[in-house]
């Protein structure tokens, strides 16, 4: 991640919540910094690590950085939700729908991929229930249609079963509400390869 994007996640969060600030403890030794806990998170997020993995890395002990980890999703949440984790609005609309033109594009939202993520540590129970098919190993999928600036504003991971793109979109909420008659009148086309 690059600086001019980390910085600020770690200044809000900062703002948002005492546990991201450098405090001392009742000895009078300085904690870990905010730097360090969004590092560890974002390192845990990234790599999907387990909690003790990167101990000797950032200086975290497990339970401490299951603590982070969990205030980091919920701190981003509240602190950046509203911008960055919903559904486009109707002048967000506009604007896809004004970059797909300016590409050459035209009434094009959005370009939705499906990909297949290996699942290393999957339960052994659930083995069968999810797709391994030209993988060799368990995979899940994730649907995420995203604009040309990379806001991703859509994000599905696929039910048990074996799945392709198709039944992915299939199973998706992501065109209920134009199926509901609670967007905004449109037109689409379907460009399935």
């Amino acid at each position: 991640m690059h600086r001019y994007m980390f910085l600020p996640i770690a200044s809000a969060l900062g703002n948002h919540d005492e546990y991201f600030k450098m405090r001392a403890d009742a000895t009078g030794k300085i904690g870990l910094s905010p730097l360090q806990k969004c590092t560890f998170a974002i390192r845990m997020l990234s790599y999907g690590s387990p909690a003790d993995s990167v101990d000797e890395y950032v200086r975290i002990s497990e339970s401490t950085s299951v603590e982070c980890l969990e205030r980091f999703v919920r701190g981003v949440n509240v602190v950046f939700g509203a911008d960055y984790l919903r559904k486009p609005k109707n002048t967000d609309v506009e604007h896809l729908l004004q970059m797909g033109e300016s590409r050459g594009f035209s009434e094009m939202l959005g370009s939705i991929d499906c990909m297949h993520w290996e699942w290393k540590n999957y339960p052994v129970a659930w083995k069968g229930q999810f797709s391994q098919g030209d993988h060799g190993k368990p995979t899940i999928m994730l649907e995420a249609p995203t604009s040309q600036d990379l806001w991703i504003w859509h994000a599905l991971f696929d039910i048990a079963g074996s799945n392709n793109d198709i039944n992915v979109l299939n199973q998706s909420n992501v065109f209920n509400d134009i199926l509901e008659g609670h967007a905004p009148t449109m037109n689409y086309i379907w460009n399935i390869i």
